[in-house]
């Protein structure tokens, strides 16, 4: 009978260990699973990054490479002075005449919005700000902010021009040899961009009343 006693005994003890062991096994899966998958991650996004975009050797480095005005062809504007930023959406009317003369001269002003660069992430081309949306920094070395891609520029800033100049009439807007509804889908994205960042600003206490003045 003891001897009945002693093999239950051990029987329990071998299958609790056992159903030890099991755990443990499964829970080394789990691990190595988690460490092959965040191990993919670091690769993919890693390939995917210098593969797309122009990444530094140093803070100063980037900084230095970025100083300077960046533009979009619809009258979109990315100025960078030390660890400031100003983005400017003009007012077209205020620029090109024959849009003026087709669709009127506008009573808007420029939206300027100012911020502050608080990271410059060399190592993955990416600036961070305080309250924009991240900028990334393409092969080329320009500047994407939500869809648009701001390349630097050494022309100065737009004039405006006189709306005394104009004559009222109903002039047609030159956009020959150029896709309409390529126009119209780069438009909306300006639109949807600019929408986005008012929305950021106003989030971060960036009064839309001022944007015209700056902030």
């Amino acid at each position: 009978m003891a001897n009945l006693d002693q093999d239950r005994r051990d029987a329990r003890a071998w299958a609790q260990e056992w159903h030890i062991k099991q755990k443990n096994m499964k829970i080394f899966r789990v691990i190595a699973v988690i460490a092959v998958i965040a191990a993919l991650y670091f690769i993919i996004n890693f390939v995917i990054v210098h593969a797309t975009r122009t990444t530094y050797g140093s803070v100063e480095e980037m900084r230095a490479a970025l100083q300077g005005r960046f533009e979009t062809d619809y009258c979109e504007d990315m100025e960078i002075i030390g660890d400031d930023i100003t983005l400017t959406y003009y007012e077209i009317s205020h620029y090109d005449s024959e849009y003026a003369e087709q669709y009127g001269y506008s009573e808007y002003e420029d939206s300027v919005y100012d911020d502050k660069i608080v990271e410059w992430d060399y190592r993955h081309g990416l600036i961070k700000c305080n309250w924009m949306s991240d900028i990334k920094v393409d092969k080329d070395g320009n500047l994407r902010y939500y869809s648009e891609t701001f390349v630097k520029t050494d022309a100065p800033k737009p004039v405006p021009i006189d709306p005394s100049t104009l004559t009222g009439g109903s002039g047609t807007w030159d956009t020959e040899g150029e896709d309409p509804e390529a126009i119209d889908e780069a438009a909306e994205a300006v639109q949807e961009e600019q929408q986005m960042t008012e929305e950021s600003a106003e989030e971060a206490g960036v009064l839309a009343a001022d944007a015209s003045e700056g902030v």
